[in-house]
This record gives C-alpha cells, sequence and structure tokens, in this order.
C-alpha cells in the first residue's frame, strides 16, 4: 500500500486574510529552504510552469491544517470554472487576473508578509487602507514572479515591506472591490450592487475609458485610471451618472457631431457598449442615462422614443410632411429655399425640426400658389411671375413638388403676391388725358420686361397714367403714349450689337440672348438713343468662345430630344445649361464641338458677295438681321419684329434672295402682300415672280451676281420694310 505522501516537512506558517493557495504555496516553499516555487511545484508533479489553483490548493489541502485555515484557502483562492474565476462568492473574468507577476502593497506587507489575492485583479491598482499604489517590481526595477518564494525581501536581498500609514479610501474602486469579498465595510451602490463583479469591473472600465478622454471614433488605450473613474461617475444614482455624460458631451463634443446623433456623439462607446454589455444588468441604466444625457445636449433619434423623461422629442421632416400629406422632398426644399433647414449632404444639418419650425413650415406649405394662380392675381404672363422671382421681387420655391409638373414645380406664396397685388393697386395715377398704352406694348415699345417696368413704377421711376378698373393687378395700368414714346431708331454704332443680331449670329432664339445678358454672361451698354444694347467686345469674346450645339444636329447625327445624351456621350459640357428660356439651351464650348466633329464652318465658303450684301443691308436697313456667315444652310433673314423674312441661298459664288408670300400659314403676311401687291411687283421689278397673278402662293427671287446686284437687293428689301415695319398695324388674322 502506497504511504500518503505530505507535500511540506513544515506548516509553520498560517494562512492569512485574503491568501490564496499560490501565495501560501511560494511561503511554504520559501520556509522548506527552496528557491522556487515553480521547481518546487513540478517536483510534486503538478503543474509549475502555468499555476493551476486547483492543483496547488488541492497539495495544500493535504497539510494538516486547522478547517477554520482550509476554509480561508477554499475561499480566497479562484478557481477557474466554465470561462470565470470563482473568488469568495464573486464571478471575475479570466482576463480581470493576472499571477505570472507577482504584484503587491509595501506597506501591507510591512504589516503581514504574505500575499493578497485581490492584488491580482488587473484593474486594482491603489491599496484601500494605506493609498499606496500596487507595485510589481523590486527596488532594481525587475518584475518578480509569482515562484518567488519571499514575501519579505526581493530577488536581490532588498526589503519589500515599507511601513504606512492607515489611510482609509472608502470611496474608491478598490474599497468596493473588497466590500464586496466581505473584507470590509460596504456602502450602497444602488446602480451597480445588483450587478455581479466582472460586470461592475467591465462596465467601470469602458464608462471610465470614455470620461477620461476626449471624444474618439476608434477606442483610446486602456488607462490605469478608467476603473476609478468609471466608479466615481456609477457609484451614485442615475441622475448623477447622467449629469457625468452630459459634462463630458459638453466638453469634449461639438455641436456639429452632437447634432449628427446619438452614436456619432458617443464615438466608440455605444457601438462597443451595445456589442458588448447588451445582456448586462448594469446596461438598461447605463443605456436610459446615455440618452437621456445626449437628449440635453444633441439631437436624438427616433430609437429612443422609448426612453422616459427626454427634454425633447424632434420632428422628422418626414414626419411633418406626412402630418399634411405633401411630398417629403418637396417639403424638405420648401424647408431649405426658406431658410429653415440647411441644405447639406450631412444628416445633422436637415433631419430634425422643433415644433415652431413645423408650425411655420405648413404654414408655409398651405400657404402655396401654383406660377398659373400667381399669375391670374398679378394679371400678368407666367414668365412675367417668374421675371419677378429672378428679381427679388417676390420669392419663387422650386422642385415643391406640391402642384406636379405644372410650372416645374414652381410654387409661391399667395400672401406674398397678395401683398404684392395690394402694392400694385396702391399705386397713385396721374389722371392726365390722351392716348394711353398698356404694360405689354410698353414693355416692347421700351425693350423693357414688364417685371422691369413694375419695378421702376413701384421704385418711382415712372407713373402710371389712370387705372384700368376692369382689369385684374398690373393690367389695370395705363401709361400715357407721349411720356414713354420711343426714341428715333439712330444707326448702331461700332461698340454696340442690337440683341437680334446677336440671336442670329448665334443661331439661336432672342429670348436665349436676353437671358445671357441678364445673368451677365454677356454684357451689356446704353446706346445715345437710350436703347439697351450688346457690348461688342463682350459678345465677340462670347461668340469665338461658345456655339449653339443645336446647329449641328445633322453632323451630330441626332434628333432634338436625343441631342442632351449625345453630347454627353462624346464628354461635351453644356454651359449655362441651367439658364432658364422658352426653349433649352444647348450652348458649348467652340473648342469640344471641333474635337468631336472636326473644323467648323464659320463663313470660310461663303462667297465675298455674302459681306457685302450684310454690310450693305446694315447700312440701307438695319432691320434684317443677316449673320456673319451661312453656315453652309439656307439663311432666314427676319425683321427685327419678326413680321417677315427672306430666305439667303448661296450658291456657288451667288446668292439667291427668295422670297414666298403664303396665304398660309402665314395670313397676316398674306394680307399686306395682296393689299399692297401692286406696289409690291413695281419695288422688285428686278424680281423673278412665279405667278402674274397670286393666289394661294407666290414666289420672287433676285440673283446677285456683283456689287450692282448688291445695292439694288439691298433696296429692294428696304422697300418691303416698309410695308412691315409697324406689326400694330398688321391686319389682324
Amino acid at each position: 500500500m502506497e504511504m500518503f505522501r505530505l507535500p511540506f516537512t513544515s506548516w509553520r506558517s498560517k494562512p492569512g486574510l485574503g491568501d490564496p493557495a499560490h501565495g501560501y504555496f511560494a511561503r511554504l516553499v520559501a520556509e522548506g529552504q527552496h528557491v522556487s516555487a515553480r521547481v518546487y511545484a513540478n517536483e510534486l508533479e503538478i503543474n509549475g510552469r502555468n499555476i493551476v489553483m486547483q492543483e496547488l490548493l488541492d497539495e495544500l489541502l493535504k497539510l494538516p491544517l486547522s478547517e477554520e485555515y482550509k476554509e480561508s484557502l477554499i475561499r480566497w483562492t479562484p478557481i477557474l470554472d466554465d470561462g470565470f474565476q470563482r473568488l469568495a462568492g464573486e464571478t471575475l473574468r479570466k482576463r480581470q487576473m493576472s499571477f505570472y507577476n507577482r504584484r503587491f502593497c509595501r506597506a501591507c506587507l510591512a504589516e503581514s508578509a504574505h500575499h493578497r489575492v485581490w492584488w491580482d485583479i488587473v484593474d486594482f491598482h491603489i491599496c484601500p487602507f494605506h493609498a499606496e499604489p500596487i507595485d510589481d517590481r523590486s527596488a532594481a526595477g525587475d518584475q518578480i514572479k509569482w515562484w518567488f518564494p519571499s514575501f519579505e525581501t526581493d530577488p536581490d536581498g532588498e526589503p519589500l515591506g515599507r511601513p504606512a500609514s492607515l489611510l482609509l479610501e472608502p470611496a474608491d474602486f478598490e474599497w468596493y472591490v473588497l466590500s464586496r469579498f466581505g473584507c470590509v465595510e460596504s456602502y450602497a451602490r444602488p446602480l451597480l450592487d445588483g450587478a455581479p463583479l466582472h460586470e461592475v469591473i467591465d462596465v467601470c472600465g469602458a464608462v471610465g475609458r470614455l470620461l477620461a478622454n476626449p471624444w474618439m471614433r476608434s477606442a483610446p488605450a486602456i488607462g490605469r485610471e478608467d476603473c476609478r473613474t468609471g466608479f466615481l461617475a456609477l457609484s451614485g444614482s442615475l441622475s448623477d451618472l447622467e449629469t457625468s455624460f452630459v459634462m463630458w458631451l459638453e466638453s469634449n463634443v461639438v455641436q456639429q457631431v452632437r447634432n449628427r446623433g446619438i452614436y456619432n456623439g458617443y464615438g466608440w462607446f455605444m457601438p462597443r457598449g451595445e456589442r458588448n454589455f447588451l445582456e448586462a444588468a448594469l446596461w438598461p441604466d447605463i443605456d436610459v442615462a446615455v440618452r437621456r444625457a445626449f437628449a440635453k445636449t444633441g439631437r436624438i433619434g427616433r430609437q429612443s422614443a422609448g426612453v422616459d423623461q427626454l427634454p425633447h422629442r424632434e420632428i422628422t421632416i418626414k414626419e411633418a410632411a406626412a402630418a399634411i400629406g405633401v411630398d417629403v422632398r418637396g417639403l424638405r426644399s420648401i424647408s431649405q429655399q426658406a431658410g429653415i433647414t440647411v441644405r447639406s449632404s450631412d444628416p445633422a444639418m436637415r433631419a430634425f425640426l422643433t415644433d415652431d419650425q413645423v408650425v411655420r413650415l405648413h404654414a408655409m406649405a398651405k400657404d402655396m400658389i401654383n406660377v398659373k394662380k400667381a399669375a391670374t392675381r398679378l394679371g400678368c404672363s407666367q414668365a412675367c411671375v417668374r421675371d419677378f422671382v429672378s428679381m427679388g421681387v417676390i420669392n419663387g420655391f422650386s422642385r415643391t413638388r406640391i402642384f406636379g409638373y405644372e410650372g416645374h414645380g414652381l410654387a409661391h406664396l399667395g400672401s406674398e403676391v397678395d401683398a404684392l397685388v395690394r402694392r400694385i393697386l396702391a399705386v397713385p395715377s396721374t389722371d392726365t388725358r390722351g392716348q394711353h398704352h398698356g404694360i405689354s406694348y410698353l414693355s416692347k415699345a421700351l425693350g423693357k420686361s414688364v417685371a422691369e417696368i413694375v419695378q421702376s413704377v413701384l421704385q418711382g421711376k415712372m407713373t402710371v397714367a389712370r387705372l384700368d378698373r376692369r382689369r385684374k393687378g398690373i393690367g389695370s395700368w395705363r401709361f400715357e403714349a407721349v411720356a414713354y414714346k420711343k426714341a428715333y431708331r439712330q444707326r448702331v454704332r461700332e461698340k454696340e450689337v442690337r440683341a437680334v443680331e446677336a440671336a442670329a449670329v448665334m443661331q439661336m432664339q432672342l429670348d436665349a440672348i436676353q437671358v445671357f445678358v441678364r445673368a451677365g454672361v454677356i454684357k451689356s451698354r446704353v446706346g445715345r438713343d437710350g436703347q439697351t444694347y450688346l457690348d461688342r467686345a463682350s459678345f465677340e469674346v462670347f461668340s469665338s468662345t461658345y456655339v449653339n450645339a443645336k446647329v449641328y444636329q445633322d453632323r451630330l447625327a441626332c434628333k432634338d430630344r436625343e441631342l442632351a445624351s449625345r453630347l454627353e456621350e462624346l464628354g461635351i459640357r453644356r454651359i449655362h445649361g441651367k439658364l432658364r428660356a422658352r426653349n433649352k439651351i444647348y450652348l458649348v464650348e467652340r473648342k469640344s464641338l471641333e474635337k468631336a466633329i472636326g473644323k467648323l464652318d464659320d463663313g470660310g465658303s461663303d462667297p465675298p458677295l455674302w459681306s457685302a450684301f450684310r454690310n450693305a443691308m446694315a447700312s440701307v436697313c438695319a432691320s434684317f438681321v443677316i449673320p456673319p456667315s451661312s453656315g453652309g444652310k439656307v439663311v432666314k433673314a427676319y425683321t427685327a419684329t419678326r413680321s417677315t423674312y427672306v430666305e439667303l441661298h448661296v450658291e456657288g459664288e451667288e446668292l439667291l434672295i427668295r422670297k414666298t408670300f403664303r396665304a398660309l400659314p402665314a395670313p397676316r403676311e398674306w394680307k399686306v402682300f395682296v393689299a399692297n401687291q401692286r406696289q409690291i411687283r413695281e419695288e422688285w421689278s428686278s424680281f423673278t415672280w412665279s405667278k402674274k397673278t397670286a393666289r394661294n402662293s407666290v414666289t420672287a427671287q433676285f440673283r446677285i451676281r456683283s456689287e450692282r446686284d448688291v445695292a439694288a437687293a439691298a433696296a429692294a428689301l428696304q422697300r418691303l420694310y416698309i410695308h412691315f415695319r409697324n406689326p400694330r398695324k398688321l391686319p389682324k388674322s
């Protein structure tokens, strides 16, 4: 029969308070004059390299110690069970304790030279009895391993103990840990007492790491004071914890980041907390405190709606739109254009509204009217309403989606339009007698838009003769004919260009050129006759840099509706495409278009007679607008009033002028021709006529072969212009 073997021959030293198996084992090794507890453990055929507490405890329980000492060893020896260290009725995570290097309080060792198991807790840094830091190095600065047997001297023979007076710290984290072990008096910690010790350490460390550092997107390095900082925040009530979070947010997180929501406001803390502590007993209280604190300083999201006692719940733009049944994108556009919210890709800048903002936004949405109703109330065209918006007379809101596609989504405040109507009707009149003109005629006569005239009247620069109460709004204004009679047209000076001439050069609609002038793309100047002209130098730079891509559709091999996509396909960027004209603007850089389709024809193929005829017309009858080049196409030369036109054909070195008078689709022009047919035929005796008697249509043409023919053609067109120079006197169809 095998003899029962005792692990030690001497056990005069007895286990002290908090003395675990590995600490007592090392002391008995020293008592037996051995130099290494690890070597001695190997001799006992137990694991000396990696401590297995159960093996050490089992060996020590073989000693003939009293039951009191054996119970003390069992109580203070941490035993690994199901992933947790079981110690004195509490649980700690495996990573929360470290046994390899010895840690100690020198003042405690001076009182009693034995190990205390709480020194092995990684986050235990200050002795709660002496307020001394927990040490792990010898006097020479070397770490002391667990197997060194002596607790009185270090490996160099220097004493480990250093007496110090008692300085109890019952408010610290380390005192609370000992109170959980039952070693010291405990104080109520309502947030912590119900949670297991391993959760307390984890949560105190996480909260302390947040409060001890500035805002970070990634978790900062673990600090020595994290648990103590977190414990101080968690040791009070829920409101105390909330206050700690509020102070940290206001000190470390800028308002812009707080406006981006709770998950941005707390940086790394919220995602990690929900990932690691979602099932922890402490987390529900912490989560409530975190959200309440954030609601006081930042913008809290909808996920926090279930948290009680939040100081406010802001409203999203989506909820505000649903409350009155409008499109959320339209309401967001109104909010941004009205300055209620900021237009930004950052959700924090536009996601939430206050109650006052919602009330204001709802009132604006209900007050909106479309551009058609605004034009009816003002007594003008829809184009005039848009001019008012561009001039800042009234506000316009685009992309509202309230009225569908009507007016391209443009909307106005009905109250603002009504206020303008009241100002219009309140304008004083001079009540003069004589001939009067309406605002539409005056707009054409002066070359100003209706909106510009309205602005001049409201500013006192123009006067109204009388009000026609039968008409609405602006349409009721009547102006004295003599006061605003158009000045005699003078010849355009060298530095000036007429808008109609510019339109012919660019082969664009006249309103497109006017849009460029209003936008400042082409500079303008006032002539000696008081009329506004284009600055020639500015226009020449414009025309030499840009071209109308629509003119070259045949070379681009596309139709009208395919032009935009074709330009994009070729990598040609549209210039000023967002400017609003009657038709879409397809202005592109000349270089970009030439790179895609080759050299553009800028008059290089035109005969010299083209320039001679153009110069002659500018001198004899400037009303006919003739472009600098034909562009290889048939050119329609209109008068400035667009009351009639002739066709210009380039045929080799010759020019052919052709004019067709038709009953349809130009009945007004036809009536003028029929009424003056004999005189026109006499004046155009050099022209070849297709018929001797006009019936429904007739064509006249003249071929220019020499400079002499140029003068004859210019004189003939001047006489034709006289018959059509006043479009108001043309017969009504």
